[in-house]
């Protein structure tokens, strides 16, 4: 009777383990869950805002007097930390750079550099080398 009342008494650490181990799972599906919420309503938010601005009459993307426009307009006021959008116009189209060689060109060139040089260059790889200083004794 006193072998397993001593058994209990030092075996204590795998049942403790056990519950940690429990609670940590439980603790990454809460997680998980929430992030998974936060998420999914983060995406119908976006889909909301989306569908809302494919579906807007033509007419309502040009008034300038918009809801949006004036929110954005009291939180800039209220808010110094507040970055105010920039206008679409002033977002014109970003000027193409000179136009170079095409990746076609580039391709090909790359290629041809790589059958032209040659396959070894006499020396043994160096894996081989590491190997044969492996095998090699400790005193040479």
């Amino acid at each position: 009777m006193s072998d397993l009342s001593a058994l209990d008494q030092n075996s204590w650490f795998t049942p403790a383990s056990l519950l940690i181990q429990l609670a940590f799972l439980v603790a990454g599906v809460w997680f998980a869950r929430n992030i998974l919420k936060t998420m999914r309503a983060f995406q119908e938010q976006i889909g909301a805002l989306l569908k809302l601005s494919i579906t807007a009459a033509p007419a309502d993307r040009n008034l300038p007097a918009s809801p949006v426009a004036s929110v954005s307009r009291s939180l800039a006021e209220s808010s110094p930390y507040w970055l105010a959008p920039s206008d679409p116009e002033a977002s014109a189209q970003p000027q193409s750079a000179e136009p170079g060689p095409g990746r076609i060109n580039v391709a090909r060139r790359k290629m041809v550099l790589w059958l032209q040089t040659p396959m070894s260059t006499g020396q043994p790889a160096p894996w081989h080398r590491v190997i044969s200083w492996l095998h090699a004794p400790a005193g040479s």
